[in-house]
């Protein structure tokens, strides 16, 4: 008999496992109460030609990204501030001192951004770079905002625009980093690159949202994970999509495959009752809402009021 390996599984498989297996798994962040606070923590991974390629993303971006995408976990939990980051690195032997020089520079300057501080890690021989980062964030709210609260009924709100991220990424793996692209190619890769943690956005929302996480594997994906799996009805022509994807991406069916299955955008995807749209559209003109909780058991999509058929996409970690 063939021994099961991860890759059968894939990441959210064996993460099942490991949410039986450990009490608390499961959320953008590990969140405990101390004292009047609340303390989130949170670490993310990039690994070298799995996450990224030193040859389209520099090292001040690097560093930048590596900050960001914890960021992005720690305000995915509602009103967190972030706080405190260790950095731990794998490092080829031959890595330039420049290099390094440049990548604590992205690190410090995201921090700043946020009033963090850098306050520790450590540093191994590897065969490959890898970036493992830490973010603590910490809240006086009386509760942070996990995935597990939606209910029927409840609408699935979104933050700004979806695809760049991932069309960025196509577009440097199917030209290359030396490639004279245009204008508009060239803000999409600068998507991939230079993420946004949403942490103005999040706070604003708290109140009003039912559960939350981050789209950082994709649209589809975090629409999946705040459902529970009670099922979902979204509309694919709410989906809103920047004027740059569509001048690049020009066929609809390429664009709603990117807004859905497209890595690493980082907006905000949450529930709310509908009874709180209006006040959170008020409050936050970014937010678009695209469809609804159900009891189907199934993630449906509608285009335009007519159900569409729809592959499941997407990228896979093993």
């Amino acid at each position: 008999m063939k021994t099961k390996t991860i890759a059968d599984i894939g990441e959210f498989g064996f993460i099942d496992i490991l949410r039986r297996r450990f009490k608390g798994i499961g959320d953008d962040c590990f969140c405990f109460k101390s004292g009047k606070e609340i303390i989130c923590v949170t670490k993310d991974l990039l690994v070298e030609n799995s996450h990224f390629k030193t040859a389209w993303t520099s090292a001040y971006e690097l560093g930048k990204k590596a900050i960001e995408v914890n960021v992005s976990d720690i305000a995915s939990m509602g009103d967190v501030s972030p706080k405190y980051a260790f950095i731990g690195l794998g490092l080829p032997a031959k890595t330039s001192l420049k290099f390094l020089n440049e990548l604590y520079n992205g690190f410090t300057d995201a921090g700043k951004k946020y009033g963090m501080v850098i306050a520790g890690g450590d540093t191994v021989k590897s065969e490959k770079i890898i970036i493992s980062v830490t973010v603590i964030g910490i809240s006086r709210v009386k509760k942070v905002i996990t995935r597990t609260g939606a209910k029927k009924g409840d609408l699935i709100g979104v933050t700004n625009y979806f695809g760049d991220a991932g069309a960025g990424v196509s577009l440097l793996y199917k030209y290359g980093a030396k490639h004279k692209f245009t204008s508009d190619e060239k803000y999409l890769i600068s998507k991939q690159n230079n993420p946004e943690a949403r942490v103005k956005e999040a706070k604003i929302v708290s109140k009003y949202v039912s559960s939350m996480t981050d789209a950082s594997d994709g649209l589809a994906k975090s629409v999946e994970l705040i459902s529970q799996k009670k099922g979902v009805d979204i509309y694919l022509d709410k989906i809103q999509v920047s004027k740059e994807l569509r001048k690049v991406f020009k066929s609809n069916d390429e664009q709603i495959k990117l807004a859905l299955f497209g890595m690493e955008d980082f907006e905000l995807v949450f529930s709310t009752s509908p009874k709180y749209a209006d006040k959170i559209k008020k409050l936050l003109p970014s937010v678009t809402f695209i469809g609804k909780i159900t009891n189907s058991k199934k993630m449906r999509y509608f285009d335009n009021g007519k159900e569409k058929k729809i592959k499941q996409a997407g990228y896979k970690h093993f």
